[in-house]
Order: structure tokens, then C-alpha cells, then sequence
């Protein structure tokens, strides 16, 4: 959703000028808003990431027995590597298990309320849970009755991951209208933020993206 922010009020308004104060707001007050709610393990880059993670480690694991069988055995050891110590089966048995550990944490984390703002620097993403012990600690945070908010219903959420990714260090960003998703790159590689979309705000998200990030897809 479009608003305009006015940093006298702190408030954001649905039109270019303040409904407490009445002052005009220009583009420096453009704000783009939205909110999503959803499974952390829905989310598909996280998946990718714990299967990368995983395939990295096997992959360690067997060069690192390999170098050390090749200084004790010479070019015999290829052979007695990969046939005889079942070192390799290992490796692959424990990328599975960390990919299941992961797995399983992302279950446990349950559903999670993201906030995320487009403003003329850049992009600001909150993300708010329930807090239960086992969601803290799936997510590696202290479980801690003092940081708790209360919205209107009066029910508890805590933040539990804050992010700002300013425009200029975005290397470059990837639309998937279908899927109600927009991929913030730094550097070109890295997949610094996922910015999830309901379908009706995509498009007016996608465009004020796709103005900051100018020949950057």
C-alpha cells in the first residue's frame, strides 16, 4: 500500500498531506507497506539454503579423509578411499542428518508476521512471532516476557529479526510475479532479502523496486 510519511507526526496518511498537522508531503515521504504471515518453512530459499549448507559440509568432509588417506597411502588410497572405508556413505549420511536437524527448526519455528517498507533509501524488513520457548529457541533468541509488544487484540508478538538493506547496496534484484515474490541480491550472488508479496500488492511494490533498481535485474 502507498503512503505518505510525515516525520512531524510519525504517522504515515493515505494522501500527500498530513491529517493531524495538514502539511504537504513530497516525494521524500513516499512509503510503500505491506504485511505477510506465513510457515517459516514455506519459505523456499531457506530450504535451498539448508540443502547448499549440507551438500557443502558432506562435500568437506570426504576432500578433507581424502587428502589425509592420500598422505598416508599414496594413489592407492583413491581406490581404498571409496570402496573400503565408507567414509563417503558417512559423509552423505551426515549432510542428510544436518538437512533433517534444519529441517526440523524451521518446523519448529512456526508461523512467522513479516512487515516490510520500501522507502526512498531503501527496504526494511521486521519480522514478528508468537513467542514460545521452542519458537526462541529454534531461532537462537532469548525468550525474554520484557521485550514482548501486545497488538489491539492484546495478544503477545516479539521481533525476532530485523533487517534494512540500503538501495545503492543492492547489487542487483529478481521479480517472480507468479509466485508473489521479489529477491534482493548482495553481492549479485547472495540472496540478501526475500520480499513476499500478496498478489494485490505486487505490482506497486515491483515498480517502486524496479525505480531504485535501475538495469539492475
Amino acid at each position: 500500500m502507498l503512503v505518505y510519511y510525515c516525520p512531524k507526526c510519525q504517522r504515515q496518511n493515505p494522501q500527500p498531506q498530513c491529517v493531524s498537522c495538514g502539511r504537504a508531503l513530497g516525494n521524500p515521504s513516499v512509503r510503500y507497506v505491506w504485511e505477510d504471515s506465513r510457515l517459516a518453512v514455506a519459505d523456499s530459499h531457506r530450504i535451498g539454503f539448508l540443502f547448499r549448507v549440507s551438500l557443502v559440509v558432506s562435500m568437506a568432509v570426504v576432500l578433507v579423509m581424502l587428502v589425509i588417506e592420500y598422505i598416508a597411502r599414496g594413489l592407492d588410497a583413491f581406490s581404498y578411499f571409496f570402496l573400503s572405508t565408507g567414509i563417503p556413505a558417512a559423509a552423505l549420511a551426515l549432510g542428510l542428518g544436518l538437512f533433517l536437524l534444519g529441517l526440523v527448526m524451521l518446523i519448529f519455528q512456526g508461523r512467522e508476521s513479516v512487515q516490510y517498507m520500501l522507502d526512498p533509501k531503501g527496504v526494511l524488513k521486521r519480522t514478528w512471532i508468537k513467542p514460545t520457548r521452542l519458537n526462541c529457541w529454534s531461532r537462537f533468541i532469548r525468550y525474554d516476557k520484557g521485550a514482548f509488544q501486545h497488538n489491539s487484540e492484546g495478544l503477545p508478538f516479539l521481533l525476532a529479526h530485523e533487517e534494512y538493506l540500503v538501495w545503492q547496496d543492492a547489487a542487483r534484484y529478481k521479480p517472480a510475479p507468479r509466485a508473489g515474490r521479489i529477491t534482493l541480491y548482495r553481492p549479485a550472488s547472495f540472496v540478501f532479502m526475500t520480499l513476499f508479496l500478496p498478489r494485490e500488492e505486487y505490482d506497486g511494490a515491483a515498480e517502486m523496486v524496479a525505480a531504485k533498481l535501475k538495469n539492475k535485474r
